[in-house]
């Protein structure tokens, strides 16, 4: 389960967050994640500071106390010995996953659902999109446009997020989709083959919608699955 230490510090607030980034923060930025550290919080208070640490386990963050490189650096910058109190963390809430949430709704809800009414709640007024075959488009209608042509070519489309990771409000999400090419699609009459293609998305959100994802798929392999381009050739010595 995670874990939230918390500790107070008195002293002038600026002074010591000077000390701790001279001395503390260059050995706990190498130290922490083998300890299982998630982040890290300092925050001003009336009379110091007050350092709030969130942890994967109880066991990691003893263990980081314990270092011994941890304690010199604690002595070199004047703290007192650390002397946190641990909570239980119920739920985390975070930006990132936050943004995690939006990509994985637009993926089953608007692409595999096909849940069209579900863009405006995601997508922001001002959005900005591009992919290799679409170009730039814009704000929900563009977004909305977008699924619409590839729903009109496939049937059956499938999209499962495969990876996704996040950091403050941008998230990457691999992804693979399939389906059967029924219908037009940039010229090419249906085929009635089925397609399996992956790609990459990179988006930014901001309160809680997308205002810009740019996405890289393998369009090259989708054509050839489509009998569109003949399949390369492996090359012989």
């Amino acid at each position: 389960m995670a874990v939230l230490s918390v500790m107070a510090i008195q002293g002038n607030p600026d002074d010591l967050l000077a000390r701790m980034e001279a001395t503390l923060d260059p050995v706990a930025a190498r130290k922490a994640p083998q300890y299982g550290a998630i982040s890290s919080t300092v925050v001003r208070t009336d009379d110091g500071i007050k350092i709030l640490n969130l942890w994967e386990t109880e066991e990691g963050r003893h263990r980081m106390a314990d270092d011994p490189e941890i304690q010199d650096a604690v002595r070199a910058a004047g703290f007192p010995k650390p002397d946190f109190k641990g909570y239980e963390v119920l739920k985390i809430r975070s930006a990132a996953e936050g943004a995690k949430e939006i990509e994985r709704r637009i993926a089953d809800e608007v692409w595999t659902k096909g849940k069209l009414d579900v863009i405006d709640e995601l997508i922001a007024p001002d959005f900005v999109g591009s992919s290799p075959t679409d170009g730039e488009f814009h704000g929900p209608d563009g977004f909305r446009q977008l699924v619409e042509r590839y729903h009109s070519a496939f049937s059956g489309i499938e999209m499962r997020v495969e990876r996704i990771v996040a950091e403050a409000d941008w998230v990457a999400t691999n992804w693979t989709a399939r389906g059967t090419h029924s219908g037009e699609l940039m010229g090419i009459a249906p085929t009635g083959r089925e397609a399996t293609v992956s790609g990459m998305q990179f988006s930014r959100v901001h309160d809680g919608k997308l205002v810009e994802s740019h996405g890289l798929f393998d369009a090259l392999g989708m054509l050839q699955q489509l009998g569109a381009v003949p399949a390369a050739t492996p090359a012989h010595a």
